[in-house]
């Protein structure tokens, strides 16, 4: 099934970098950009250009397939530290399945993509490339975590920091959300311990320094006019950039539809398995690194030539599939109470209500997918079929 998967996803790229719609894939714009050697703000750059000049196009499809199977296999991988009694095989199965999952389908919903969140992408280089080392060090800062207390290993702390430090040399939106998260951790756990945990804190708050350092120096690179940075989304003079829309957040109906369409799945999860997602470390911060993303993408934006370009909402792309595998992670725990006789509360309803919001995930992805590999841009609009009057 792996093996498929990466067979059709180098045809998919393939196809991306010889098309003619400007809306196929970001994969030739960074393709161009990283021949020209000009400015260079991601380490996608010195990736792709190397390989193309050796394999030429086939060969950086390869690549940009390798990397979405490396993050499907990372995604299986904290599946499988994270349910009990699941076999590696099935969670790679399970990985697999759940990474073709998309926004729900719904009629009149405004775009597949376009205004949604998701964890699987398609057609930037930058995202696919950021997948595995963003979950990689979402997954090894637990393991350091949990060391906070007994006594914080060396090794974790280093893989842990290395694997943030590489995300965001890719793309820095994991780590535009993750810090402030950590800073919060942090402030909690010295209230807790009155003080005591002051060096593991310290330690712990260092890891994200080269990557704040990595930060500076990209912003160096995007912004470097006078007008250009980040701004509040409402402090925006809107007539100085004729011809810009917003297509995420709450700008217009297709964005609020796509949002919601968005969170079908993590939010049944959320309200519906109760303490089965929420006694859980891993959840509970993947939940709040989430909305740290979310809340700045909707009050944010970049000025300048890229403030419609949305740059923001990676945050919330590679937050969400960081989460993701937690509330699937909690979905299979709350499959394995209900097997195990768990009867409060209406349970079964609960669990088969979030199993239904999956599926309606999977085949809207699985539709999704098929439309782009039959050569569509991923500037879709959905059919606009009058199945309800509204």
């Amino acid at each position: 099934m792996l093996a498929f998967y990466f067979v059709a996803m180098c045809w998919l790229h393939y196809q991306q970098l010889t098309s003619t719609d400007a809306y196929a894939s970001d994969l030739p714009e960074h393709l161009a950009r990283a021949l020209q050697h000009k400015t260079v703000h991601t380490a996608v750059y010195f990736l792709i250009g190397p390989i193309y000049t050796l394999a030429g196009n086939i060969g950086v499809a390869v690549i940009v397939a390798a990397f979405q199977v490396a993050a499907i296999s990372v995604f299986a991988w904290g599946l499988y530290m994270a349910v009990p009694h699941i076999t590696a095989s099935l969670s790679l199965l399970l990985g697999l399945v759940i990474n073709l999952s998309q926004a729900v389908w719904i009629p009149r919903g405004g775009y597949w993509y376009l205004g949604t969140v998701s964890g699987t992408n398609y057609h930037n280089t930058t995202y696919i490339m950021l997948a595995p080392f963003a979950l990689l060090a979402a997954l090894w800062f637990y393991r350091a975590w949990a060391g906070m207390r007994s006594g914080l290993r060396w090794k974790d702390w280093l893989i842990y920091t290395l694997f943030l430090t590489t995300a965001t040399a890719f793309k820095a939106s994991f780590v535009f959300a993750f810090a402030p998260s950590l800073l919060i951790l942090l402030i909690v756990d010295l209230v807790q311990t009155r003080g005591r945990n002051l060096k593991r804190e310290i330690l712990m708050g260092c890891s994200v320094l080269p990557s704040i350092a990595l930060c500076l120096l990209q912003s160096i690179v995007l912004f470097g006019g006078e007008s250009e940075g980040l701004q509040l989304i409402f402090t925006v003079d809107w007539a100085e950039y004729p011809g810009k829309v917003l297509v995420w957040g709450l700008s217009n109906e297709a964005a609020r539809r796509g949002l919601i369409r968005s969170f079908v799945f993590i939010g049944s999860v959320a309200v519906l398995l109760g303490r089965t997602a929420w006694n859980n470390f891993r959840y509970r911060f993947s939940f709040l690194t989430f909305c740290i993303a979310m809340a700045e993408a909707l009050l944010l934006v970049e000025s300048g030539e890229r403030i419609a370009d949305g740059n923001l909402w990676w945050g919330p792309f590679i937050c969400y599939w960081v989460l993701l595998l937690e509330s699937f992670a909690a979905f299979l725990r709350g499959c394995g109470e209900w097997k195990a006789g768990r009867r409060a509360k209406f349970w079964r309803a609960r669990v088969t209500l979030c199993g239904v919001a999956l599926v309606w995930h999977l085949v809207s992805g699985i539709c999704f997918l098929v439309l782009m590999m039959q050569g569509n841009s991923y500037i879709m609009p959905i059919a606009t079929w009058q199945l309800w009057p509204f």
